[in-house]
């Protein structure tokens, strides 16, 4: 929330100069991928690590000011990641909040590595071994339910009257379980390829890589929560209403900041501004 003409004009001064600063650090390059089939592609990609070497330049700055500062953060909900820093300061009894930050789309592709190729096609092996041990295991654990069914006389029971027996004698039950659990045991090669399937998804995985889009145009708080790509900038003032407690207060009245508090505060958001004009960051 900002109040008062001569803020508001201070605080667009500062957003400006942070869309100017930061967009250097997002220039989009061109990189090979593979897609899922196989296919070689291009796409468009910016290096978040220079907007995060930005960002904590930015904050070592800021702090050299005055402001406390609470590191670069990153947050990703989904495809949407979000990275800012954020910065308070105390003027008299108004606090300060300022806040920087990014918000992009991060998309899945493969490295260009024939090795994914190859991985494809041994999961399409294993799980069609799979599914032939599977239906072999499934006809073995008929064979021997059925006739431990024949030994206790239940192999005619039709299937209620099966489970009001099965549900009234636990014994039977677990005998039943712990035969049919015996059964894999048998076919070894099911358990192998079940190990090998995860092996060949971790290597599938550590083939996957990254390529991070976003707009470069300014958007607002309540963009920022929509979604919406794009540069953010915004500072909120509150008065504090104790200092012991730092109990604060977003409702300001604008009448009763004194011009001189008015000059201090400007003089702080302009701090910010400097240092993003200066592009020593």
């Amino acid at each position: 929330m900002i109040i008062l003409p001569i803020i508001n004009s201070t605080f667009y001064n500062v957003k400006d100069r942070h869309f100017e600063a930061i967009k250097p650090q997002l220039m989009m390059k061109k990189v090979n991928v593979m897609l899922r089939d196989g296919t070689v592609s291009q796409s468009d990609t910016f290096e978040p690590q220079k907007a995060t070497a930005f960002y904590q330049r930015l904050i070592n700055f800021l702090n050299d000011q005055g402001w406390t500062t609470t590191g670069v953060s990153r947050s990703n909900t989904s495809d949407l990641h979000r990275m800012y820093c954020q910065f308070t300061q105390d003027v008299g009894k108004y606090h300060l909040h300022g806040y920087f930050g990014i918000q992009f789309h991060a998309l899945p592709y493969y490295r260009v590595n024939k090795r994914v190729i190859e991985i494809q096609k041994e999961l399409v092996e294993v799980a069609n071994k799979a599914t032939k041990a599977f239906t072999s295991i499934g006809t073995r654990g008929n064979d021997i339910v059925q006739k431990e069914l024949e030994k206790v006389g239940c192999a005619d029971m039709g299937f209620e009257e099966l489970f009001t027996k099965l549900f009234e004698d636990k014994e039977l039950l677990d005998d039943l379980e712990v035969k049919a659990l015996t059964i894999e045991k048998e076919f070894p090669e099911y358990e192998e390829m079940h190990n090998k399937k995860i092996q060949l998804f971790a290597e599938l995985n550590d083939l996957v890589i990254e390529t991070y889009q976003t707009s470069l145009v300014s958007i607002d708080y309540n963009k920022l929560m929509q979604g919406e790509e794009g540069i953010v900038t915004y500072f909120d003032i509150e008065i504090i209403k104790n200092q012991k407690t730092k109990k604060r207060d977003s409702y300001i009245n604008a009448g009763i900041i004194t011009k001189e508090l008015t000059k201090q505060i400007i003089s702080k958001i302009n701090e910010v501004a400097k240092i993003l004009q200066d592009g020593a960051i």
